[in-house]
């Protein structure tokens, strides 16, 4: 019911699996990590930066690689930066992808990493290269401060009323050019796309300045379709949610839930906030 600036993601959502509540579990970007690929929020601090991140940790890509996946992991800043490259090593992946092995630093954004725009398609690229199937992530950085943009983009977005929205639909037009490439690929109708952001970010609504809302983020699961009004979401639900898309009958560790079948059951969002833990329930009636 307000103006957005994101209209290809948009449209996505509108054909894709998507939630009228969901959120992260954290609100930082080394958050992230974990709650999507290794279902494990965190609590107090990063789980990264706590001794426990050299313990044999199950992943996304831990589990599929059992299964004969080939996995890698993508990151557009330098090799090392935020401890990702370290985490999707001990989680599993097989390969990672910085700006290393992108290889050409013209494209450096002065900041985080490379422009989203190059490094999606470089994602792309890579992916089709890939043997089948394979499992992957891209962690992208340029919708962060300074939110900068390139030059030949310099007010072609809408700069909304913070310096966010402009990056934004920045980042949003390098996703649609993303998909516009992968389109072409045979193996494109065939796989499961999962959206969500790492965390929250600036604020421009009302609504969202509450304690619950100041996590909300979208999670979308693209090639499936459905609105889901009345199943709370979370980042740590998306590691379950595809194994079960993908019938994998084998045990493995999971703080979340399956929110694509598995919705059958009272649902719950956990995360922490100033010292406080935060719990939402639905509750469901028969």
């Amino acid at each position: 019911t307000y103006k957005g600036y994101t209209p290809f993601l948009d449209s996505l959502m509108g054909e894709g699996l998507t939630f009228k509540y969901s959120y992260s579990n954290g609100r930082k970007s080394i958050d992230g990590m974990p709650s999507v690929l290794s279902s494990i929020p965190m609590f107090i601090e990063p789980f990264i930066l706590t001794p426990y991140s050299t313990n044999n940790i199950s992943s996304i890509a831990d589990v599929l690689r059992e299964e004969g996946y080939y996995t890698a992991f993508f990151h557009s800043a330098p090799n090392g930066s935020m401890g990702f490259q370290a985490y999707a090593k001990a989680a599993g992946f097989q390969d990672y992808f910085g700006m290393t092995e992108y290889g050409n630093d013209k494209d450096f954004d002065g900041t985080w990493g490379i422009w989203d725009e190059e490094f999606l398609q470089f994602y792309a690229r890579k992916m089709n290269e890939f043997s089948k199937p394979f499992a992957t992530s891209i962690f992208t950085v340029s919708s962060h401060h300074p939110f900068n943009v390139p030059e030949r983009y310099k007010d072609k977005f809408p700069k909304g009323d913070r310096p966010i929205h402009q990056c934004i639909g920045y980042s949003d037009n390098a996703l649609r050019l993303f998909f516009k490439t992968m389109s072409q690929y045979d193996w494109f109708e065939n796989t499961l796309f999962v959206i969500t952001a790492d965390h929250t970010n600036q604020i421009s609504h009302e609504e969202y300045h509450t304690d619950a809302n100041i996590y909300a983020v979208p999670v979308l699961f693209y090639h499936l379709k459905g609105f889901k009004e009345d199943v709370l979401a979370q980042q740590i639900d998306i590691m379950p949610s595809v194994l079960s898309y993908l019938n994998y009958a084998k045990p493995f560790f999971s703080f979340g839930d399956d929110v694509i079948y598995g919705t059958d059951k009272e649902k719950y969002v956990i995360n922490y906030s100033n010292q406080i833990y935060q719990l939402y329930k639905t509750l469901l009636y028969h």
